[in-house]
């Protein structure tokens, strides 16, 4: 007997009855219902967030931030209504405890009553870390708590940011501020050390002109006690002059008497000599005031000499000092001068564009070499592989593995084998062919590659029939339970859902080893677009599964064929 009259054979023992029509029937609309009902429901979940209810409790009681009320609760729960990402009510805080413990909400988010003056602190000598309050119960739904933690992490990055960018413009704004001072101060060295430096030059001309008065002063002292024995000398001298003029005068008088002159002569010549003497007597008197003024001059000339000296010691001083001090202005004028170039000058709108990266300084910029269209579309390959081998195990249930007759009467394993095989093959491809469209028609994922996709879970449905026939063949009815045991194995380490890297070691080498992973990332290649090279791995790797089934398969018809019971060949329920 050939392979396609056994096949027709199966098919028409199937279809028999009504029963067994009803019973194909259910049987081949299970990966569908599974597949299509579970994409369906998971499709984009996270659009629907919105409906899941969440409590929200606005206890913030505000802040003052540089003389301005803030209220960064408050608004960061208006955001929250705004966004309209969950549920949100806004209640207090007893009825947000007394909903998430009845399952009234899901979760529930508090600012409490120093939200803002905790973040406010960090301007303060006191900074207190404020605190957002989560109030979860897994027992609404873990997932759900998950969900609220990682939206209440993004409400905190959105304050801290928020927060940041006010702190970085009010830093950066007095960073201004000190750059305007500095400038200022700048300026007034500038001018300090141009006026010391005027006020050196001087104190420089005192110190010398100091220096000399107490070089003259000094000169004087010396001379003045010679200066006052001369003058001593002639006012005595003056006094002899005027007490010989005296003597004279009457010794004129007589000779003038006795000589020719005329009286009017004589009494001219008296005159004239009267004058001379008057005039020598005055010179006594001013050399008496001399002589007497400089016996006081050496005594006063030497104080005068001390008190030059200190003037010209103080004088040199206050050059050395006020030297110094333009040194110093000079150097003060330099450091203000580079202080300010080192503060960057900046405006307003600059200070602002600054404050938000410091805020928020780096961004994620994602290069997606493929993208899933939504979650459902993530967890497509996962679900379209199960359902492949949920579809082929209940075909099982119905199908039988080998033709019992033709096994003991044809004696022809490999013709029985193939048989037995491409019944369910046939069957399992025309559950894929249904399930694409549902998945591509009905649900609207998209597909990179339809054809390739399409071609794939065929190649997915005919191996996953080798393998499931290759139990039967081996254990009977034993391996009908052990096709359902590989199910939930390859369930578990196909990574569908999290990435097989975090399984348990054991677990990830049987990932490996199981074809139903391989059936997930070439389904994702051809979903997604992926590089076309990467598809031939998860081929090659089905194939050497379903060629090894067959030969294991006909092995276990070969050793059957050799060896059958009466009971064996009795007809099943369904049908001979």
């Amino acid at each position: 007997m050939k392979i396609l009259p056994l096949v027709r054979s199966e098919l028409a023992r199937l279809t028999a009855s009504r029963l067994g029509i009803a019973s194909l029937i259910a049987i081949m609309i299970v990966p569908i219902v599974y597949g299509g009902l579970y994409l369906w429901g998971n499709k984009n979940p996270y659009a629907n967030l919105k409906d899941v209810p969440a409590a929200l409790v606005v206890a913030d009681t505000g802040a003052t931030v540089g003389g301005k009320h803030v209220n960064y609760g408050k608004d960061a729960a208006t955001q929250l209504l705004t966004d309209n990402a969950f549920g949100w009510k806004e209640v207090s805080a007893s009825t947000a405890a007394a909903g998430v413990a009845k399952g009234t909400y899901d979760f529930a988010v508090t600012f409490p009553a120093d939200f803002s003056v905790d973040l406010a602190s960090a301007a303060g000598s006191h900074p207190t870390r404020a605190t957002i309050g989560l109030r979860t119960d897994d027992t609404n739904s873990y997932l759900s708590t998950t969900i609220a933690k990682q939206a209440t992490e993004a409400v905190r990055v959105a304050v801290a940011q928020k927060v940041g960018k006010a702190g970085s413009r009010e830093l950066l704004d007095a960073v201004a501020s000190i750059r305007s001072g500095l400038s200022s101060a700048n300026d007034g060295a500038a001018k300090l050390a141009s006026g010391t430096a005027s006020a050196a030059s001087g104190a420089a001309t005192v110190a010398s002109g100091a220096a000399q008065v107490a070089s003259g002063a000094s000169t004087l002292a010396a001379d003045a006690p010679a200066a006052a024995t001369g003058s001593a000398q002639l006012n005595s001298g003056l006094g002899t002059l005027t007490s010989g003029m005296t003597a004279y005068r009457v010794a004129l008088v007589q000779a003038l008497a006795a000589s020719a002159l005329t009286p009017q002569q004589q009494a001219q010549m008296l005159a004239n000599y009267d004058a001379l003497a008057a005039g020598a007597s005055q010179s006594k008197a001013g050399a008496a005031s001399l002589a007497s003024a400089l016996a006081a001059l050496p005594s006063k000339t030497s104080e005068l000499s001390s008190g030059a000296a200190q003037v010209a010691s103080g004088a040199s001083t206050l050059s050395s000092g006020v030297s110094g001090l333009d040194t110093g202005a000079a150097k003060l004028s330099s450091s203000l001068a580079s202080g300010v170039a080192k503060v960057p000058a900046t405006t307003a709108a600059q200070r602002a564009a600054k404050a938000a990266q410091l805020a928020d300084p780096a961004a994620v910029k994602q290069t997606a070499i493929t993208t899933a269209q939504n979650y459902g579309a993530g967890l497509a390959p996962f679900f379209i592989s199960l359902s492949a081998w949920i579809g082929l195990y209940a075909l099982f249930l119905l199908v039988r593995p080998l033709s019992r007759r033709a096994l003991t009467a044809v004696r022809r394993p490999i013709r029985t084998t193939l048989a037995g095989w491409l019944t369910p093959a046939v069957l399992g491809v025309v559950q894929m062919v249904v399930l694409f469209a549902v998945v591509t028609l009905a649900l609207h994922l998209q597909v990179a590659d339809g054809a390739g996709l399409l071609g794939f879970m065929a190649l997915t449905a005919i191996t996953f029939a080798a393998m499931i026939l290759a139990l039967n063949v081996l254990f009977g009815s034993v391996g009908q339970f052990l096709a359902l045991i590989l199910m939930i194995v390859q369930l578990v380490t196909a990574g569908g859902t999290f990435p097989w890297q975090t399984l348990p070691g054991p677990l990830a080498f049987i990932h490996q080893a199981l074809p139903m992973a391989h059936a997930v990332d070439g389904i994702r290649t051809l979903m997604y677009g992926g590089s076309p090279a990467t598809i031939w791995g998860p081929i090659s790797f089905l194939l050497y599964w379903l060629v090894g089934s067959l030969v294991v398969a006909l092995l276990g018809a070969t050793r059957q064929g050799r060896f059958r019971t009466l009971v064996q060949l009795r007809p099943g329920a369904i049908g001979g």
